[in-house]
């Protein structure tokens, strides 16, 4: 049987191992990829005063799960301009508490005791797992989004009031005469001059740098509308008294007036009702007074007196109080009367121009076309503006954020596995084991080599592998000098007879090693059994055969002189594809077989 060589395993099977290490690593990659997630990470901190007591600014208490709520998600969604279900994405964060250690150490002994801890933590961890079918990018932006639009949420709902609204978007939802949309803008405009005013006191050298506008400018900008813009609508609608239907405004109107009427006269009516319930406590206050201050000549003493001190205190504070509640509804309800008054005259006035109108038809300067562009451009001009206030007020929260909310460290993105490191253990491991399975498949060949085509008595491929061999040569012509030697030990029988048949084995089996020791190099040689002999040897022309011939013959006479009485006799037969003209492997051999005759034994 062939000698075990890992190395030759390796040679022989190298494109299976090759294969093996391929099909392996890309297998455990694929695996890998499969269970790859990455995970965003970010530290936040709370850093208004309550934070360490768990409570936002507002004093109500702190959740944190508002970080991944469904408003928060959806909002990082359109500004990513991502096409994701919110419920997946609140699915893969979550949040976690970021504890000192010997607040740890602490917690732990107290839980021990039996104690509960106090502790509130104002750091947290904020995760974001990003799937298998994203990257490293897609959690980086996904968390950053997430963060973003968390500090703006928890801006407006706990430090800063809600963004203004654009009242003005009211002109889109339905149809409005003239007059009616330049109300519409005009109570949007004064809304949003009440807003910025307040907002230019409180912060008074904020500047956005986004829009390079602060609170005053944009203060200012609408002032202009208000002053010049809307005041030019209403002249132009008033002067030329254009309307898309007069009737149906006079109509409106009329009915406006009508309701007006009616509110101011429910007004008056419950004003009344709260005057008489005033001077009612008045009175009863009075009374109270002169009940503890009956006779100021006389001093009550005693228990009656101190008495009548509780009583009158008690029941004071509390008229008090409902006393000043009355008065301030009764001054809120005139308040309103004379607003709707003054509306009503408002009206009453604009339904005396559009009924005046009727009367005078060619008075008309500006035609209902160029009015209604023109009232487009001032809703239009209302629109842009609102979207610098709104930049302005977005960039304002996130400023404002900075003071009650804190980024601790910036984000990091972790793989959860480390595909590089798997793919090259894969390669190694898989390598290993083509080797492995290179040397187990060889070796079982060589068994099956050994069972099948070796001859047991001398160690030399046997007749069937020779027909292999031959086989497969026969389907094509032989290159040049492709040798064919055919040799026969002559004197196998006798030393059989005379030494008996272990002995000529065993000489048979040492001329076949001297034999093989120059088949091994040079080419293939086999048993044909009997004694017979075949090799072949490529690329040998018939000079390099005589060589080998020779050398055959040295090592056969210095063996017959280290064993006298086992002498190795044989003959032996060549041929030559080139120099016989013979190019196939059947016909060379036959000329070998029919050369070989006893005149060429040693």
């Amino acid at each position: 049987m062939k000698q075990f060589s890992i190395l030759r395993y390796i040679r022989q099977f190298s494109l299976l191992i090759l294969l093996i290490a391929f099909v392996g690593s890309i297998a455990i990659y694929r695996y890998g990829k499969s269970q790859q997630r990455f995970i965003a990470t970010a530290v936040i901190r709370y850093t208004n005063v309550g934070a360490k007591d768990g409570y936002t600014p507002d004093g109500s208490p702190l959740n944190v799960e508002e970080i991944y709520s469904s408003t928060v998600i959806d909002a990082a969604l359109k500004d990513l301009g991502y096409q994701a279900n919110v419920d997946s994405i609140r699915s893969n964060c979550y949040v976690e508490e970021v504890i000192p250690e010997d607040q740890k150490k602490l917690n732990e002994v107290l839980l021990e005791k039996g104690e509960e801890t106090s502790y509130k933590a104002d750091t947290y961890m904020v995760h974001f797992v990003g799937g298998n079918s994203t990257s490293v990018s897609y959690a980086w932006n996904v968390l950053d989004a997430i963060i973003k639009n968390y500090c703006e949420f928890y801006t407006e709902k706990y430090v800063e009031e809600q963004l203004q609204n654009n009242a003005a978007s009211a002109l889109s939802e339905g149809e409005y005469d003239f007059i009616e949309s330049v109300q519409i803008l005009d109570d949007a405009v004064r809304e949003m001059l009440d807003y910025l005013m307040s907002q230019r006191s409180a912060r008074p050298y904020f500047r956005s740098i986004e829009t390079g506008y602060s609170y005053s400018d944009l203060y200012n900008i609408y002032h202009l509308l208000y002053s010049y813009e809307i005041p030019g609508l209403y002249a132009a609608i008033l002067q030329n008294a254009e309307s898309g239907d007069i009737e149906v405004l006079k109509n409106r109107m009329t009915k406006d007036c009508e309701d007006l009427t009616l509110s101011i006269e429910n007004r008056q009516q419950q004003a009344q009702q709260l005057k008489k319930l005033i001077d009612n406590y008045s009175q009863r206050n009075k009374e109270m007074m002169d009940y503890h201050y009956h006779n100021s000549n006389n001093v009550d003493s005693g228990s009656e007196y101190i008495l009548k001190d509780v009583e009158y205190d008690r029941e004071f504070n509390d008229k008090e109080t409902t006393y000043d509640g009355l008065v301030q509804e009764y001054v809120n309800l005139n308040i309103a009367i004379r607003q709707s008054e003054i509306e009503k005259e408002h009206q009453q006035y604009l339904l005396g121009v559009f009924e005046e109108a009727l009367n005078a038809k060619n008075r008309k300067t500006v035609s209902a076309r160029e009015l209604q562009d023109k009232i487009d451009r001032c809703a239009e001009l209302v629109t842009e503006y609102y979207q610098y206030v709104e930049s302005t007020g977005q960039e304002l929260n996130r400023y404002l954020s900075a003071d009650y909310l804190s980024m601790v460290s910036s984000i990091n993105v972790n793989a959860t596995v480390n595909l590089k490191l798997y793919l090259a253990i894969a390669l190694v491991l898989f390598t290993l084991v083509g080797v492995v399975g290179a040397v187990l498949l060889g070796r079982a060949l060589d068994f099956i080599d050994y069972f099948l085509y070796v001859d047991k008595t001398v160690g030399l491929p046997n007749r069937a592998r020779c027909d292999v061999y031959i086989g497969e040569k026969a389907d094509r012509l032989l290159e040049e000098n492709f040798s064919c030697l055919a040799m026969k030990m002559e004197s196998l029988n006798d030393i059989s007879r005379a030494y008996g048949r272990e002995t000529g084995d065993q000489v048979l089996r040492d001329f076949a090693q001297i034999v093989k020791s120059f088949g091994d190099l040079y080419g293939f040689v086999g048993h044909n059994g009997g004694g017979n002999f075949i090799a072949f040897f490529p690329n040998c022309p018939a000079s390099k055969v005589n060589i080998i011939l020779q050398a055959i013959d040295r090592q056969v006479s210095e063996y017959n002189r280290r064993n006298p009485g086992h002498e190795i006799r044989y003959c032996h037969g060549k041929a030559v594809s080139s120099d016989d003209g013979a190019f196939e492997i059947r016909q060379l051999l036959r000329l070998a077989l029919q050369r070989m005759n006893p005149a060429g034994a040693a």
